[in-house]
């Protein structure tokens, strides 16, 4: 039967040792692997032993790989399973791991869900549905997620995202029905919900100066007058830029005052 012939240490790594059986290189070792079988030169090791010592070394290798994955930043014990799976581990050695890990207390996923509920709260302006979005993908259970989205929730103030929605307003210039529906829009994309957006509108002013409103609409209607002139002609063409400045959020009885300030009648003007 083989004997151990040898067993020195790594050159680039003294955590680890090179096994020889009569004096041929087997496989290299962990140092836990090393001092779990109680390995030394001489001792005689049969196809069962060796079998245990290459299916422990798998698992010393994947609770390394495990570690060095979640000295990173916190885990889920889902991404920690998918890492190892990607590093095409057993599934046996995977779930060992997983239980090490929790043993060790290097996984914890409420933990995970206050941490990021805490950074994003701290660095970001996105809302709880992103937040949840992000728990999803890293594979935490429903009842945890329930529970840390609540927290979300409650712990952001509405403040803040008043001051997000504020900051949107002032970049969409427009009737104040399509300022709202802009802002709307992106508040729902950064992840919040309808409730909470109309809790903002009760706090927000998007209203706009009559002067202003005046000014956009006289734009708009330039804009959308000249723009149809490339494919309509007499009153066709003015209907299609009524039509076109409604889309816009401008009221009607606004828009017929303004073409008719502008001396448009019949669609055959133009405007400089």
């Amino acid at each position: 039967m083989p004997k151990i012939t040898k067993i020195e240490v790594q050159k680039k790594n003294k955590e680890r040792f090179n096994l020889y059986l009569d004096d041929e290189f087997e496989m290299g070792i962990d140092v836990n692997t090393f001092v779990h079988f109680n390995l030394k030169k001489g001792q005689i090791v049969d196809a069962k032993d060796m079998q245990q010592i290459q299916d422990f070394e798998q698992y010393r290798q994947a609770i390394n790989d495990a570690i060095q994955y979640i000295s990173y930043r916190k885990r889920t014990d889902y991404e920690v399973q998918q890492h190892l799976a990607q590093k095409d581990f057993s599934d046996t050695v995977i779930a060992q791991v997983i239980d090490y890990c929790y043993e060790q207390r290097l996984l914890d996923n409420r933990d995970y869900a206050n941490s990021l509920k805490n950074t994003m709260l701290l660095t970001t302006d996105k809302g709880p549905t992103v937040f949840k979005q992000k728990l999803v993908k890293a594979g935490v259970s429903p009842s945890i997620i329930e529970d840390y989205v609540r927290r979300y929730e409650e712990e952001q103030p509405l403040d803040d995202i008043v001051k997000v929605a504020a900051k949107i307003s002032k970049q969409k210039k427009g009737p104040e029905i399509k300022v709202k529906e802009k802002v709307t829009q992106s508040l729902m994309q950064k992840g919040y919900t309808f409730e909470r957006i109309n809790d903002v509108f009760e706090e927000l002013d998007i209203s706009q100066s009559e002067d202003e409103l005046n000014h956009l609409l006289q734009r708009d209607l330039e804009k959308s007058y000249n723009k149809y002139a490339r494919k309509y002609e007499g009153q066709k063409r003015v209907n299609k830029t009524i039509e076109a400045l409604m889309r816009k959020g401008y009221k009607y009885d606004k828009i017929k005052d303004k073409l008719e300030e502008s001396g448009i009648i019949d669609g055959t003007e133009e405007i400089e």
